[in-house]
């Protein structure tokens, strides 16, 4: 919903203002875009809030009933 009032916003500017101001909105209008979208684009120097699968994993372990048994 606030994508749509802000493009709305620079919708009526870039109508309402004189002509040669309409390229510094359109401008403007692309610059708000990529400020947002930096804003919204997961940083590569972070971590993942979770591991990475094993890629050598072919099969989960077994899970034995009691954990304390000697092996067979």
């Amino acid at each position: 919903m606030q994508d749509r009032k802000k493009r709305l916003v620079w919708t009526v500017l870039a109508v309402v203002l004189p002509g040669p101001w309409t390229p510094v909105v359109v401008l403007a209008y692309v610059l708000d875009r990529a400020a947002d979208r930096d804003r919204d684009a997961p940083r590569h120097d972070e971590a993942p809030p979770y591991p990475p699968p094993d890629p050598y994993a072919c099969v989960p372990a077994p899970v034995d009933r009691n954990r304390y048994a000697p092996p067979r």
